[in-house]
């Protein structure tokens, strides 16, 4: 396929500092990949046959020996069962493993604790490598095992106290708990498994690297909590980003591009007709000035800075190179779908259907279990490193998640002085910010020695040439953890709201749920902070004036309960009606595939799991709803209507099939649309590259045309607002209008399609330009999977982001839950990370291809059917 000219851009942000090109090099063959940088690390490791100096690596003697090193096997999976006793002391138990092929394992046993020792056991078996990486990151303990390179990120792990949070959680937890009991015994079965691997069965990254897995403990385990937390707060940066936009652009330019409620198309997930009670109260939003900057950013100094790890980082030479390029995508929710059906849809029942989009990976950021013992049997998945299940059904209740897109990072720039060294100005007076220090140790240098300060207000996180801190809700014990936990056991969805309520605080997930009763539900709960004034969309004075005051209390959290629509949804798009008394945040999804999934709930007369799947799998992009006539319609009155390329979309219906070439026209149309709109608005207000110009989404992003309000302003301008004044070119001063812009992107599209892929023709068609890939978890190109061509795009339900996609819907599930064992799910993959397993990446294809698989088949053994039928006990 040829490569696409630089206006074909992918769809995924990708943070300010950064060069997206990655380059690998396989003896003298270049290959170049785009990547996003967030927080967290993914490795690419590089075998170079050739006669260069080794770097800080093992022998080469040790890498080549036949019963040790690259050669030798890791761990196997087969399928079947196998039964057997575990003893802990004076304890025994039963167990039985039944391995499945389709990427799941079922684990039974007559004591609870042996289960969560035996899932502990076996993530660690298939999956050892991925959680220690992920581990190292969550820490802050990169460079022990990568050196110097990686100390940028341990540097921002130090920062945010991802650890000693941990251990404050850990602090705080009964040993006679729960919670404390199936940590403990999954840290147990961990460990029994590091300690029983030989060599020959370490991971080949181990091998590579020299290194060797230590033991976990329960702090290790709520650390992995807090990276979870952190790479799923949806904000994150972004108010270090927007303060450009407050401080360039006039607030009535500021107020159009940006308005706080978005201006399309909206079906809130919560709204004031179906929960008018949280709406009623007097909240801080109307105190906040959303338009105008709280605090000037001196704009002839270096842009705030967020912290971010390197590209090109290497370890090692020679034989063996190992570059980390990138920050941790893979547990990072940038999009998702969730919804529940009850009467008067299904006659009585109550339906769940979840796909949470995450990178797709080899080997798949989830692995799948079944978790049998007495009270207990749960099905779904789970992130490798966590105990219980995170996503799934019991016999009692279904539930899938989608990110809340709530804002948990608020930005203060603190008051210092030189004559105050140590301190800042603090409601009228000097404090002393709290210092930590920390030691991080690097393999091949010397220790790096740092200083974590702390302000009433958040972690320093920069001290040039402004003090900037970031407050977020997760720099405190929260319990998450707990909750998965407890809703693995839950029976209903008001049990399932009350855990909510107690235990999810950091990372708002939109929380839709089915129980077996019929009942359904969606809450949206956590920490929201309050201010009493300033515009939290920038960065805000650190002088204690717009410090939080609270949290929105839970009875004013969104919420839903059994409403009379019959149905709940949520796909990243905003929370709540015009009229929430409080500020929860303003750079939601564009909500297209909310809208698809409501015009298709509100279209039902009756809903089954047959109907759930093809709502899962729809390719229809509902931006074509209202942009395609309009298009149209300008293009015929500009005389292109005898056109090839125009006689493909006056025959399309708006769906995104591989085999359709109006898909591919349609898609580069949109981006181009944002581009020529907004591009010379952004420059004239002299918006850069390192402000934030192309990278993120309200700064024409490559994520621009399906998340943020640009694509939403479009929307209203272009339906209800033709001949509005962002139409017109600020720098060329050529006044343009609706049709006029949409005519000149068709053109841009057309021509460069045409450069690109000749004339008009079947090569247009989008699955020749769009692909699904399973990109190795490790960045090693060569693990990838084959890429496959794919329907859909960034506005589909079953989305598919970008030109060559590695994220998506990470896993599906949907359940009726009046006969939850015909509960259909996959996730795209593997049940192992050993790369020559046939179990690596077997259900990539039938993912692809929108095959469901039965999470509990009808031919397991008796014990796995405990709570499904009667007499029979785990």
């Amino acid at each position: 396929m040829p490569v696409l000219t630089t206006w074909l851009r992918t769809s995924l942000p990708i943070p300010k500092k950064f060069n997206p090109e990655i380059y690998i090099n396989i003896g003298d063959f270049y290959t170049k990949k785009s990547r996003l940088v967030l927080s967290g690390v993914v490795l690419v490791v590089v075998i170079l046959l050739g006669s260069l100096p080794l770097g800080p690596l093992p022998p080469l003697f040790s890498l080549l020996n036949p019963s040790t090193g690259v050669w030798a096997t890791e761990p196997s999976y087969s399928t079947g069962v196998t039964t057997f006793t575990l003893t802990q002391g004076n304890n025994h138990a039963l167990v039985t493993v039944y391995r499945e092929p389709d990427g799941f394992i079922g684990i039974a046993s007559n004591e609870t604790w042996a289960v969560y020792y035996e899932q502990g056991y076996l993530e660690a078996e298939y999956r050892l490598a991925q959680m220690e990486f992920l581990l190292l990151t969550a820490t802050g303990n990169l460079s022990t095992v990568l050196g110097k390179s990686a100390l940028s990120s341990d540097i921002f792990f130090r920062e945010l106290g991802d650890y000693q949070i941990a251990q404050q959680e850990v602090a705080n937890l009964s040993p006679t708990s729960y919670t404390y009991m199936a940590v403990s015994e999954f840290v147990k079965g961990i460990n029994d498994y590091i300690a029983s691997v030989s060599p020959a069965r370490l991971p080949l990254l181990f091998k590579l690297l020299g290194y060797r897995p230590t033991n976990w403990t329960i702090t290790d385990v709520f650390a992995l909590q807090q990276l979870f937390l952190w790479e799923n707060t949806a904000s994150q940066f972004d108010p270090l980003y927007f303060t450009f936009a407050l401080e360039k652009m006039p607030p009535n330019v500021v107020r159009a591009f940006y308005p706080a409620y978005p201006e399309g198309i909206q079906h809130p997930i919560v709204p004031n007709s179906l929960n008018p009670g949280i709406y009623t109260e007097s909240g801080d939003v109307a105190n906040l000035s959303l338009y105008t900057p709280s605090y000037f950013y001196p704009l002839n100094a270096s842009p705030p800075d967020p912290p971010t790890l390197p590209l090109n980082l290497t370890v090692g030479t020679g034989y063996c190179a190992i570059n980390i390029p990138q920050l941790l995508l893979s547990l990072r929710d940038l999009g998702s779908n969730d919804w529940a059906v009850n009467s008067p849809l299904t006659g009585g029942s109550g339906l769940l259907a979840s796909d949470p989009h995450l990178s797709t990976t080899v080997p798949s950021i989830w692995i799948g279990f079944q978790l049998v013992s007495p009270g207990q049997n749960v099905v779904g998945v789970v992130f490798p490193g966590f105990p219980g299940i995170v996503l799934g059904h019991n016999p009692y209740i279904a539930w899938g998640a989608t990110n809340g897109q709530i804002q948990q990072t608020y930005f203060y720039a603190e008051e210092t002085s030189p004559s105050h060294p140590g301190q800042y100005f603090w409601n009228g007076e000097w404090v002393n910010f709290s210092v930590t220090n920390e030691t991080i140790y690097v393999k091949g240098s010397a220790p790096y020695h740092l200083q974590v300060l702390r302000a009433r207000n958040g972690v320093v996180i920069q001290t040039s040439p402004v003090t900037i801190a970031m407050d977020w809700v997760g720099l405190q014990p929260t319990y998450e953890l707990t909750f998965f936990l407890r809703v693995d056991r839950a029976t209903s969805v008001l049990e399932f709201q009350s855990i909510a309520e107690q235990y999810f605080k950091v990372a708002t997930q939109n929380w839709a749920v089915a129980d077996s009763r019929g009942n359904i539900g969606i809450f949206s709960y956590g920490l929201f902070p309050i201010i009493s004034q300033g515009d939290p969309r920038g960065i805000l004075p650190g002088t204690g004036q717009y410090d939080w005051e609270g949290f929105v209390p839970i009875q004013y959290q969104p919420s839903l309960y059994d409403p009379p629509t019959g149905f709940v949804f949520s796909a990243n798009q905003i929370t709540v009606s015009p009229g929430y008394p409080f500020y929860l945040g303003w750079d939601y999804e564009s909500g297209m595939r909310a809208n698809e999934i409501y015009t298709v709930l509100s279209q039902l007369h009756s809903a089954n799991l047959t109907a759930m799947e093809e709502l899962q799998l729809n390719v229809h992009d509902f931006s074509t709803n209202v942009f395609l006539k309009p298009l149209l319609t300008a293009l015929a009155q500009a005389g292109y209507n005898d056109t090839p390329e125009y006689q493909a979309l006056s025959q399309w219906n708006g769906d995104m099939y591989a085999n359709s070439t109006a898909a591919t026209i349609y898609y580069f149309w949109l981006i181009n649309y944002i581009s020529y709109v907004f591009k010379p608005w952004l420059l004239y207000y002299n918006i850069t590259p390192s402000e934030g110009l192309g990278s993120v989404s309200f700064f024409l992003g490559p994520d621009d045309y399906y998340h943020g309000p640009l694509v939403e302003d479009l929307e209203n301008w272009t339906v209800n607002y033709p001949n509005i004044t962002w139409f017109s070119n600020p720098i060329t001063k050529v006044r343009g209008n609706a049709s006029y812009d949409m005519v000149q992107a068709y053109l841009e599209t057309v021509k460069n399609l045409t450069s690109t892929l000749g004339n008009f023709s079947s090569a247009w068609e989008w699955g020749n330009l769009h692909k699904r890939v399973l990109s190795s978890f490790f960045g090693i190109q060569a693990l990838n999977t084959v890429e496959l061509p794919a329907s859909g795009d960034g506005n589909t339900v079953d989305a598919s982001y970008g030109l060559v996609s590695s994220f998506g819907p990470s896993w599906r599930l949907v359940v009726n839950m009046s006969d939850p064992l015909d509960g259909q799910g996959i996730y795209p993959g593997g049940v192992t990370e050993n790369p020559v397993s046939p179990y690596y990446s077997n259900t990539f294809e039938p993912w692809n291809d929108g095959v469901y698989y039965t999470l509990i088949p009808s031919n397991v053994p008796p014990q796995f059917l405990y709570l499904y039928q009667e007499g029979i006990e785990p």
